[in-house]
């Protein structure tokens, strides 16, 4: 592996890692870490892009298939998603800095809640779209056993993504949420989520190969 694609690795794993700690703000609190690992978290996404200058440039060029084309809509609504989560932030900052310039705007709670639930989900079906070697692997791991599988790990994440009232969060609904007990059940529930998403676009991906193919859509989104 290649200093580079090392570096995006690890700059990858810690925007995920630190995203899963903010959003376990309900269970461990802490104003003052959730505002600095908030910079922390910008200051990753930044460097993402500074390493993904590529895609940008790509964009002018090429064939849009239909992969390229929710490659591209599922990234730019990353995008926003990230832009919109940032101004709510430093619509708050007047609550965790002192020195911030401004003081929190009655309005920026709500929209830091869904930006903070839009981005983690855009950002799960983001890992999906770009793992195909990863999903391949496991698929080749669980043999005839990978659609059962596939079906309980689908059910466990819809599962998780009801209970957490995140999908109340992304459309500003605010209905009460079921915590987890501690740190170690909101990882397990937030990561099934994100297996849900991450599962999701693979299939979604599995489902226009078939078409393309003219196979079986069901049959080539379960063992393509």
């Amino acid at each position: 592996m290649s200093a580079r694609r090392l570096t995006k690795l690890c700059v990858d794993v810690s925007m995920y890692g630190v995203m899963l700690f903010l959003l376990s703000y309900p269970v461990t609190r802490g104003l003052m870490r959730h505002g600095l690992l908030g910079c922390v978290l910008l200051a990753l996404f930044l460097l993402h892009q500074l390493l993904n200058l590529g895609w940008y440039k790509s964009l002018p060029h090429g064939r849009w298939s239909f992969r390229r084309i929710l490659l591209t809509v599922t990234d730019s609504l990353l995008v926003l998603s990230v832009l919109v989560l940032t101004a709510s932030s430093l619509a708050m900052a007047g609550e965790v800095f002192p020195f911030a310039p401004f003081p929190m705007a009655w309005w920026s709670r709500s929209l830091h809640t869904a930006a903070t639930a839009w981005t983690f989900v855009l950002a799960s079906f983001h890992l999906g779209l770009h793992g195909p070697a990863v999903w391949q692997f496991v698929r080749g791991a669980a043999g005839r056993a990978w659609p059962v599988l596939s079906a309980a790990l689908l059910f466990c994440g819809a599962y998780a993504f009801v209970q957490s009232g995140l999908w109340s969060d992304m459309v500003l609904y605010g209905e009460p949420k079921m915590l987890p007990e501690g740190p170690a059940e909101f990882v397990v529930q937030y990561g099934f989520i994100s297996l849900f998403f991450c599962l999701s676009a693979h299939l979604v991906q599995g489902l226009a190969h078939g078409r393309k193919t003219g196979t079986s859509p069901t049959l080539s989104c379960l063992s393509h």
